[in-house]
């Protein structure tokens, strides 16, 4: 195989008030495609600068390094950079997503700093997550997740860009055993199916030993390089585990808090704007004519009553039909003060309007009483407001289906 990395003579000082640390020493290593390598050492043996490295963080003070046969330990920050981007994958201990972001957002990041087009890294973003098996959980975000799919999120987005490198600094320390195997069982599959160059940073053996290549650091030295025939199978390993002690009460109302969360941050669908919109034309028209037939008389706080009745009640089931779940409090609230609101700025542009073309008299503004009417016409609109948001819960209430009523 040829080499992706060869590191000849790297050494690496830094200058602190203490003196001159080396933290690497004469290091030759060359690692090639499509190898699983394990880095162990303890705290100070080096591994951590080798990784800074590798992952084109920090330049060696001397010899050089190559990565696919570009040579980037001398290169600019900026040049390190671009190599950095399109030829290495990290994933940390931490995970290191943002929090107030999806899990496909979060792995979209790298290709949007690449200026990718939106469409096409929205595909290449799914199709990493549903390599790590995580395509049901895209529009989660990381509090939404447990620590080992957080992990794998990092790792979809490690791989988006597809890298011919892996990093991976000390991937399991957060995690439990079962997590952790989890997480070594995908490595492994990566690297065996797709053929990706993994390099993993750890100071736990037991880890180490599923990689099929073990270097160890001690005190910026490389003594010791073994190839490992069969290295553990961690799918193997956590087969053979036993199942987790987690009630099924407790999966049901973790997986119930994640839909909750994710249907509040769901839009609402465009269907109940227009469900809105529709009722609204349909109510009127039924109260007018229960006002004809009925009352004998017309009465505009009759006519708006229906109108808003029957605005919420198509509202929620067009809405219903676009999800899988009733609108949300925060999807309601949405609902009713978007549509509110355009619709006070469609009536005040009609009234600037009809002053100008003279339908209505200019005094209009210029009324003593005009703050009174005002007052009044805000507390209706608060009054329609609130209906509109009780109505819409009333409305919204998911129901059994029918067959579960008989039974």
């Amino acid at each position: 195989m040829a080499a992706l990395i060869t590191l000849t003579g790297v050494s690496k000082d830094y200058v602190g008030g203490g003196g001159v640390v080396h933290a690497l020493r004469e290091v030759d290593l060359v690692i090639e495609r499509g190898e699983f390598v394990a880095v162990v050492g303890q705290s100070g043996s080096g591994k951590s600068t080798l990784m800074n490295i590798l992952g084109c963080l920090d330049r060696p003070t001397k010899g050089t390094y190559e990565l696919a046969d570009i040579e980037v330990g001398g290169r600019s920050n900026d040049g390190r950079a671009l190599v950095r981007n399109h030829l290495i994958g990290f994933i940390f201990q931490g995970f290191n997503l943002l929090p107030r972001t999806t899990a496909l957002e979060n792995v979209e990041l790298p290709l949007q700093y690449r200026g990718v087009p939106v469409r096409e890294r929205r595909a290449r973003a799914k199709a990493s997550l549903a390599a790590v098996n995580l395509a049901d959980r895209m529009d989660h975000t990381p509090n939404q997740l447990s620590g080992g799919q957080q992990q794998r999120v990092a790792i979809a987005r490690a791989l988006v860009s597809d890298p011919p490198l892996l990093l991976a600094d000390e991937p399991t320390g957060n995690l439990d055993t079962r997590t952790s195997l989890e997480v070594l069982a995908l490595l492994q599959r990566l690297n065996r199916e797709l053929g990706i160059t993994i390099c993993l940073v750890t100071h736990e053996q037991d880890i180490a030993a599923c990689a099929n290549r073990v270097i160890s650091f001690r005190d910026g030295r490389m003594v010791s390089d073994v190839r490992q025939a069969t290295p553990h199978d961690a799918a193997g390993e956590l087969a053979a585990l036993p199942p987790p002690e987690v009630s099924t009460e407790t999966e049901d109302a973790h997986d119930a808090h994640a839909h909750e969360a994710h249907a509040a941050r769901s839009p609402v669908p465009w269907t109940a704007y227009l469900g809105m919109l529709l009722g609204w034309a349909i109510g009127m028209l039924v109260g007018y004519m229960y006002c004809a037939t009925i009352l004998g008389h017309q009465s505009a706080p009759v006519r708006i009553g229906f109108a808003v009745v029957v605005q919420a009640w198509l509202a929620a089931r067009f809405a219903h039909s676009k999800l899988d779940h009733p609108l949300s409090t925060s999807q309601r609230l949405r609902l009713v003060t978007n549509y509110t609101g355009v619709e006070l700025a469609l009536i005040g542009i009609g009234v600037v309007v009809a002053v100008a073309l003279n339908k209505l008299p200019r005094t209009i503004f210029a009324d003593a009483h005009i703050g009174s009417i005002v007052a009044i016409q805000l507390l209706v609109v608060a009054a329609i407001v609130l209906a509109r948001y009780l109505l819409l819960m009333l409305f919204s209430t998911k129901r059994p289906a029918r067959r579960e009523a008989h039974t």
